[in-house]
């Protein structure tokens, strides 16, 4: 179990609220809202959006009259942290090394409503109370975000390339995926949208033009350039991007780790170095299919298990207990046309595995 101090909030919208609240020029008071926390104004203006300090202004000048609203965002942003921290580091096996998360909760310029950059030295988690959508939907974007973080905990993909086409699928495919599992049922645009509606159709356009997608991003999976990255992760608009929907490559990203998973745990993808990345992800892209309904399952199919005994694993293809002493149980998988297909499986330290059969096959 991780800790419970996983964690450390601070709010920055009592600051906005005091300062929007008093009279005067709007310039003046947007100073003073971040003075008290010059590393955060430092992170915010490594990507320019707060360095035009008019334009800042103008847009923060905008959001006086929401005052109430933005802090009972704030406050149900402080109380969902908590949980949503604690289980990404259970599902990502975190046990809080290198001391708690940091998140900084924010009255931000209506353009993000959450991200995860680099802060003191590495990640931390930001979310923009003026963009947050309803609480059932904010847990998943905290999951997500959380997700960034504890990967870097785990990988310092911080020092990744910030524009790396196979570590970009990787880190937001992971991350998506995280989030699918802690709350599973819904439907995979949620996951990529953060619940936001309207993106089904988004999603059907992407499987359109799945195998343009596919091979566009295969022969751009080594490439560092924003030019590169622009077209599959971003929502601007770029000259490379062909009419490819935008942020395809977050649905690239899920349909390549949900393969990854079929044989590696979350614990252990949340550890990978990035050459390993990049040449599993390539090796899992090649294996995707070209035309596809849904791009893959998110898990293999569930076996049918029937009685179980104790006895030592007879077969040289299992890859999870490799002859030593494990469960067995009869089992099946479907048949394409009804029925199942009988055999053996084995339940070692990760779970069942059907290339374990237990000698032959055979019911």
């Amino acid at each position: 179990m991780p800790p419970p101090d996983l964690l450390r909030v601070r709010d920055l919208v009592p600051d906005f609220l005091a300062c929007a609240g008093r009279s005067g020029p709007p310039e003046p008071w947007t100073s003073r809202y971040l003075a008290g926390h010059p590393d955060v104004l430092r992170a915010l203006r490594r990507d320019g959006d707060w360095s035009d300090a008019a334009g800042v202004a103008s847009v923060l000048d905008g959001l006086r009259d929401r005052a109430a609203d933005l802090a009972a965002r704030a406050e149900t942003v402080r109380a969902s942290l908590p949980d949503g921290v604690a289980a990404v580091a259970g599902a990502l096996g975190w046990s809080g090394d290198g001391g708690p998360v940091e998140c900084v909760v924010l009255v931000g310029l209506n353009q993000a409503n959450g991200w995860a950059g680099e802060l003191n030295g590495r990640y931390a988690l930001f979310l923009a109370v003026e963009q947050l959508g309803p609480p059932e939907d904010l847990d998943l974007l905290v999951r997500h975000e959380a997700a960034h973080v504890v990967h870097d905990r785990s990988a310092a993909i911080r020092d990744w390339p910030e524009h790396g086409v196979a570590n970009a699928l990787f880190t937001e495919g992971l991350a998506t995926q995280v989030t699918a599992e802690l709350d599973a049922g819904r439907p995979d645009e949620a996951y990529l949208w953060f619940g936001r509606p309207g993106h089904r159709q988004w999603l059907d356009e992407c499987r359109r033009r799945w195998p343009e997608v596919l091979r566009r991003v295969r022969a751009d999976l080594d490439a560092t350039g924003a030019d590169r990255h622009a077209p599959y992760f971003l929502m601007r608009d770029s000259p490379l991007a062909g009419g490819l929907p935008k942020r395809c490559g977050y649905l690239v990203g899920l349909a390549g780790v949900r393969r990854l998973r079929h044989h590696h745990t979350l614990r252990d993808l949340v550890t990978w170095p990035l050459p390993r990345v990049r040449s599993e992800m390539a090796a899992a892209l090649a294996d995707l299919p070209h035309h596809p309904d849904r791009p893959t399952p998110p898990h293999p199919a569930p076996l049918r298990r029937a009685i179980l005994q104790f006895r030592p694993c007879v077969s040289r293809l299992c890859t999870i207990c490799q002859g030593r002493e494990c469960k067995i149980a009869r089992v099946g998988v479907p048949r394409a046309g009804g029925g199942v297909v009988p055999g053996r499986a084995c339940a070692g330290p990760r779970g069942w595995d059907w290339r374990c059969r237990g000698g032959g096959g055979g019911g």
